[in-house]
């Protein structure tokens, strides 16, 4: 028990799985299911969370899944209640939601900015690569509404960044992606590759050994551009990928035996709870997926009597966090980027592979191994 204490540094709350859009790569089961998460779900996680001795002092409340504002605005307005009444501690509290835009309104922005939210806007880019992908239940894309709902938060000086999946098209247009996001003044993006996860079983960029060396040749030629377009103004916007690589090669220049360890592979420092207020832990995409051998990912249900902490450490969490122990040793033992990495990507590793004691999947071959090399060569290659 006692190595679990203080642990706790993300909740991801899953409100609903319902979602106004119909992404070609959303890896959210049930997205047109209406079922809300209930207030007493709500209550009892924000209570128990806040009252744990496993919750670190500096914890992030994290809104997501579906479309989160599809809860209502009513929803967010308990919580924010419900956490200024349960911080008995005086936990340094973060708050923040991950959005289409689509349903920002003024109310939206009244909330957002009375209680210091900030906001994650997913838009990939331009309209045309957007629309590609990010589309209604009609089929129709959403580009313009999330655009307008961008706007409206900007206006009001919410803070605001952006995550933009790339596809295999998406490599083909560094320029105009780096572009859209700085002439529409984003402050800051961060680039997910399109996975294999959960809901979404297809990926355009996976493929056979020819052809994922093909993808990879076009990742790092996007990659590339991109690095070089933002050295050029580093000022203009933070790209989350380069920013945390860089931190990273830093610390381990200052300190030669310094491994990154990811939330994602500590046991509860990040939990999700889903809208039946079903408990997971690492990843937040292993929420609502099917396992016969992990008992889909549920090491408890907030709803159960008793605390956190009496509720969470048990055989379930010790048998997920076993086998991604195995993945993590694993990593380090085969791959050369084990350092700046540590073995994450759990759900890809799962979802992918097959396995939690698996080691490299799509994700980390592109956005840690080909990312590396390019940033490092940029490095050596400008004298850094």
């Amino acid at each position: 028990m006692h190595s679990l204490r203080a642990v706790i540094r993300q909740v991801i709350l899953q409100p609903t799985s319902l979602c106004n859009l119909n992404c070609s790569y959303c890896y959210v089961p049930q997205r047109r299911d209406g079922f809300m998460m209930s207030r007493a779900t709500l209550e009892a996680s924000i209570k128990k969370v806040l009252h744990s001795p496993l919750t670190h002092p500096d914890v992030q409340f994290i809104w997501h899944a579906g479309e989160p504002l599809t809860a209502g605005v009513e929803h967010f307005e308990e919580a924010m209640r419900l956490i200024s009444l349960h911080n008995i501690h005086g936990l340094n509290v973060e708050k923040s939601v991950q959005t289409n835009g689509t349903l920002v309104d003024e109310r939206w922005c009244d909330l957002f900015a009375e209680h210091d939210m900030s906001v994650g806007i997913s838009v990939d880019g331009p309209q045309f690569l957007h629309d590609s992908h990010r589309v209604n239940w009609s089929g129709k894309g959403s580009h313009r509404a999330v655009m307008r709902g961008y706007r409206k938060l900007k206006e009001r000086g919410i803070r605001l960044g952006a995550l933009c999946v790339l596809t295999r098209t998406s490599l083909r247009h560094p320029d105009e992606i780096f572009d859209f996001f700085v002439d529409n003044g984003f402050q800051s993006v961060g680039f997910n590759v399109e996975e294999v996860e959960n809901g979404n079983t297809v990926s355009s960029l996976s493929g056979g050994k020819g052809e994922a060396d093909t993808i990879a040749a076009e990742y790092r030629a996007f990659v590339d551009r991109i690095f070089d377009r933002w050295r050029e103004s580093p000022a203009a916007i933070e790209i989350r990928e380069i920013s945390d690589y860089l931190a990273i090669i830093k610390s381990k220049i200052s300190d030669p035996s310094y491994r990154h360890m990811s939330y994602e592979t500590e046991p509860l420092a990040i939990i999700t709870i889903q809208k039946n207020g079903d408990m997971s832990t690492s990843s937040p995409e292993l929420a609502g997926g099917k396992s016969e051998e992990f008992d889909d990912f549920v090491i408890a249900n907030i709803n159960a009597p008793g605390s956190l902490d009496s509720l969470l450490p048990g055989p379930a969490l010790d048998r997920i966090s076993k086998e991604i122990s195995h993945g993590v040793a694993a990593c380090a033992d085969e791959c050369l980027y084990f350092d700046i990495c540590g073995g994450a990507y759990t759900s890809n590793k799962y979802f992918e592979n097959g396995s939690l004691r698996s080691t490299e999947t799509t994700s980390c071959r592109l956005h840690r191994q080909i990312l590396g090399e390019v940033i490092i060569d940029k490095l050596k290659g400008s004298g850094s």
